[in-house]
């Protein structure tokens, strides 16, 4: 990879003191041409709406305060992208699922996250289909097949990818949907922590290198935030230490 012409920021995601980083751009020309974004639930605005999946948030209480209303967001308003995507003067991204061929909205850029999605293909199984993060590169070469046809040449798809921000978060799923569910996945039998942590960032590197054979230049990647205060594992946290507190009395 030609590090000169990558810029990548890896901040941690639980913190939305990123987006100063773009704080410069608010007025003037934009300085992406587009965002595509890749990811699981923090990011998806409505790709797993047409799934099998439990993980889906097209119903109410999700969106109540957004101007949209019920689209998919895990979330009751806006997501950290679409907050992104005003500064960046690309708001409120298409799902990839609700693109068309010739739709010209994909010049904008396009949203590629699913619900339970992980680095692994295997991660989240446990609630039915979703888009991997390699599927989720496949469904970008769709994108790019239209972008060519929207695109006068090639170089100017060539200067378009290279203006856009490629936006990447994973990870969380790979330990909250794969790792720490022992009673669904083998992976904490077979690797110990660093080992699978590890595997992880391999397998990460190779999508984003990806990615970038595809075109893409410009990457913020997503660090994982802290685990341990999501509700989920605090539930179940508390789940095991009341069986533990029952098998010690009885």
């Amino acid at each position: 990879m030609d590090k000169s012409r990558l810029l990548a920021f890896a901040l941690p995601f639980s913190s939305i003191n990123f987006l100063f980083v773009f704080s410069n751009v608010a007025s003037g020309s934009p300085l992406f041409s587009a965002m595509f974004v890749f990811g699981d639930s923090l990011v998806d605005d409505g790709n797993n709406n047409y799934l099998n999946s439990l993980a889906k948030a097209n119903y109410p209480p999700y969106g109540i305060d957004f101007s949209m209303g019920v689209t998919g967001r895990f979330n009751n308003g806006k997501t950290v992208i679409d907050f992104l995507g005003e500064m960046l003067d690309v708001p409120y991204l298409p799902a990839f699922a609700d693109t068309r061929p010739g739709d010209s909205m994909v010049l904008r850029g396009v949203n590629y996250a699913s619900a339970a999605a992980g680095i692994l293909d295997e991660t989240g199984r446990n609630w039915g289909d979703r888009y991997t993060i390699g599927k989720q590169v496949q469904n970008f070469e769709t994108t790019l097949s239209q972008l060519k046809n929207l695109l006068s040449d090639n170089k100017n798809l060539s200067q378009h990818l290279a203006h856009s921000l490629t936006f990447v978060s994973f990870g969380s799923n790979d330990y909250l949907n794969n790792y720490l569910l022992p009673e669904f996945y083998a992976t904490s039998y077979i690797y110990d922590p660093k080992d699978y942590a590890h595997l992880l960032v391999d397998r990460y590197r190779s999508h984003i290198l990806a990615l970038h054979e595809l075109g893409l230049r410009k990457f913020f990647l997503a660090a994982v935030g802290p685990l341990g205060c999501i509700p989920n594992q605090l539930a179940r946290a508390l789940f095991h230490q009341g069986n533990a507190y029952l098998l010690s009395t009885t």
